[in-house]
């Protein structure tokens, strides 16, 4: 992979053709950043255009970016955003939404010590099928997807209008609430350990910007 010089910088750009956010769940999210940095190698002309928002993750972007945002930075970013990269939290694919963006959405996997479990993963898969994400399950997926979309943004927007959109994000709750319901969970994870996931799960939901022990 050809070098990139990195760049950390504490405030956020003006701009931003992709915005790559890993969310602030306190479990690494290592895989996201070195995909980001797999297509930056090969496109390197394009970092300044990209911001990351990298979280709990050891690895550092190749790019500008920030570990945490404040609410209000993030909200003005992905308002510039043309194209939006995420992790598969909810919160995060609804704010894509809102904007009229199609989320090219990478999960986070249980099994590689991303989150707790797969949740993320399984309705990803669900809105994948609708056609409401752009679902990257493996590296050469990520990398076709972000070629695309750095290509023809266009073709990453969200044709829906407010109201349809309205219904996805309503949809996405109930399966949230239909995959935590699921009692299965309770027996893989323990009701004390669920009981404090659960808590954690409800406030990732209402922003991914500030605590580490966010979802």
């Amino acid at each position: 992979m050809p070098a990139v010089t990195a760049h950390f910088e504490d405030s956020v750009p003006a701009g931003g053709h992709v915005v790559v956010i890993a969310g602030t769940d306190h479990h690494p999210f290592d895989r996201l950043i070195s995909w980001t940095n797999e297509w930056l190698g090969q496109h390197p002309q394009m970092a300044s255009g990209f911001f990351v928002q990298w979280g709990s993750t050891s690895a550092r972007p190749a790019c500008p970016g920030a570990r945490i945002l404040e609410v209000g930075e993030l909200a003005d970013l992905l308002d510039r955003a043309d194209v939006i990269v995420c992790h598969g939290g909810p919160n995060t694919i609804a704010e894509a939404w809102t904007r009229g963006r199609m989320p090219i959405v990478v999960p986070r996997l249980a099994q590689l010590g991303e989150h707790v479990d797969d949740h993320q993963a399984e309705f990803c898969e669900r809105f994948a099928t609708l056609g409401r994400i752009a679902l990257a399950r493996t590296l050469p997926d990520f990398i076709r997807l972000l070629t695309e979309a750095a290509a023809e943004p266009a073709r990453f927007r969200a044709t829906s209008s407010g109201s349809e959109a309205d219904r996805a994000i309503a949809r996405l709750e109930d399966l949230i609430e239909e995959l935590v319901s699921r009692p299965r969970r309770l027996s893989l994870i323990g009701k004390g350990r669920w009981s404090c996931h659960r808590r954690r799960t409800s406030q990732s939901e209402r922003t991914i910007a500030g605590s580490q022990s966010g979802g």
